[in-house]
């Protein structure tokens, strides 16, 4: 298996249209049953929740990293493999990029993108080599795309960019998505900068 440890990064609405909802409860299935473990956020709502008990159903690994702040307004998941307390935010993600071999970003809010975004720096630095798979479930991230599109249109990105992430439909092409992501270097940091 190329990748064990999957990242999944998502919003925590429950007032958000079902399908996402259902989506999210069946990548967790697929992941699982492929034999992934799963790490995400740590949360007991929204996408979060659904993705975590999809997987837990499976019997798969799922671990959750959560900050101490949303500990204290009891925002954790109580069912999870292993609950990982961090400090804050900050330590949150960095625990989670460091042991994701690759990430997964479902629909979500400006946590999601931010995470995306965080990501997608590091990697194009050389700090994270892993796959990035962004979901574009019923177009939700068709303008992220376009912007994306734009950036390099406007070189801020250069076109060797473009492999920084793979984009997948949902459910149904996740795997097959994974699995032919491009590789990418620690050496990355070279073809940063624009020219």
């Amino acid at each position: 298996m190329k990748y064990k440890n999957i990242g999944v990064m998502c919003g925590s609405s429950e007032v958000c249209d079902s399908k996402f909802l259902d989506m999210a409860y069946q990548l967790g299935e697929v992941l699982g049953n492929a034999k992934h473990s799963v790490l995400y956020g740590g949360g007991a709502k929204g996408l979060m929740r659904r993705v975590a008990d999809g997987a837990l159903k499976t019997g798969a690994t799922v671990d959750g990293y959560i900050p101490q702040m949303m500990i204290e307004v009891e925002w954790q998941h109580t069912g999870l493999s292993n609950l990982i307390i961090t400090k804050d935010m900050d330590e949150r993600k960095n625990l989670m990029m460091d042991n994701a071999d690759a990430t997964i970003f479902l629909p979500g809010g400006s946590g999601t993108m931010e995470e995306l975004f965080v990501w997608m720096t590091a990697k194009r630095l050389g700090l994270h080599t892993g796959p990035l798979i962004i979901v574009n479930f019923e177009g939700y991230y068709d303008p992220l795309i376009k912007l994306l599109d734009n950036i390099e249109k406007e070189k801020f990105h250069r076109p060797i960019h473009k492999n920084m992430y793979s984009i997948a439909t949902g459910v149904d092409d996740i795997l097959e998505v994974l699995d032919a992501a491009p590789t990418w270097s620690a050496d990355a940091i070279k073809v940063a900068a624009v020219k």
